[in-house]
């Protein structure tokens, strides 16, 4: 089972509002998810709450080898949570 990171859009029309998710590659991004691991308001005002992680849980699933999309690599780097060295040597390969 390949666990890979990824958004989920919620929200109405025009107000998106997005969930991060570990899920199986093998279902799709609104369907059955292993765990929940935070949200992005774009639209928050304030900048501290418009993207909210659990850290731990993210980089215990990066630890076990967690696929990540490029929406949510960019949110992690911005937050700060980098990828093990492991995971990027394997990603380049």
């Amino acid at each position: 089972m390949a666990v890979s990171l990824r958004l989920v859009r919620l929200g109405r029309r025009h107000r998106a509002f997005f969930r991060v998710r570990a899920g199986d590659d093998r279902y799709p991004p609104t369907g059955r998810f292993i765990e929940e691991l935070g949200h992005v308001d774009p639209f928050e005002q304030d900048k501290s709450k418009r993207e909210t992680l659990n850290r731990d849980r993210i980089e215990y699933w990066l630890g076990m080898g967690a696929k990540v999309s490029d929406s949510v690599a960019s949110i992690l780097k911005r937050n700060g949570i980098e990828r093990p060295q492991s995971a990027e040597k394997t990603a380049a390969s």
